[in-house]
Parts: C-alpha cells; structure tokens; sequence
C-alpha cells in the first residue's frame, strides 16, 4: 500500500496565504458588506481604490473610512502597504466601516 503525500505549500516556494489578506469593509450606508482579497505587497491606497470602485462611488473629502474595532481614520495609512500596516497592529481584523460624506437629510 502506498501513501501519496502532495505537498502543493512546497512547491509553491512561499506560503500563499500569507501574501494576500481579505479586508472586509461595510458601507454604512447602503448595509453592503464587501470582502477584497488582496496582495500584502500593495498600498492601502490601492485597497481604497479597490473599496469605491467596489461600491460604485466616487471619493468625498467628508467621506469616512475606519476600522471597526477602534474607529482609527484608515486613509491616514495610504501610503503604507497592507502588510505595514498589519505590522502596526492596529487594525489586524481588517474590518473597516465605510460612511459617506454626502447624502442624508
């Protein structure tokens, strides 16, 4: 009897699941949940563009983004990658809570 052992983390060369997270961002205002899997080598700029683009909306400068567990601002990391920032520690679910600037009676 033969046991096959395949080994696909070895072939790889790198463990692939530490070079992409999910960063999950709910948009307060429409109750959408929208999950991003994206590279640790790219900029929280990019995940941002990633976000509106996901919601269909264009960037307001009263517009909020935060993480969920602490409120702390998000786009103040945009020129960090998303591996930095996992590095600060600050936000390490990457649950961020979207709110628009505009709209609203």
């Amino acid at each position: 009897m033969t046991t096959a052992h395949t080994h696909h983390e070895d072939t790889a060369g790198d463990r692939p699941h530490e070079r992409t997270r999910v960063v999950t961002v709910d948009n307060r205002d429409s109750g959408d949940t929208v999950r991003l899997r994206r590279e640790v080598s790219e900029t929280i700029e990019s995940v941002i563009r990633a976000v509106y683009e996901e919601f269909r909306r264009s960037r307001d400068p009263e517009d909020r983004l935060v993480c969920r567990r602490n409120g702390q601002d998000v786009f103040q990391f945009a020129g960090v990658t998303l591996e930095e920032y996992l590095r600060q520690g600050d936000c390490q679910d990457l649950h961020w809570s979207f709110t628009g600037g505009t709209g609203g009676a």
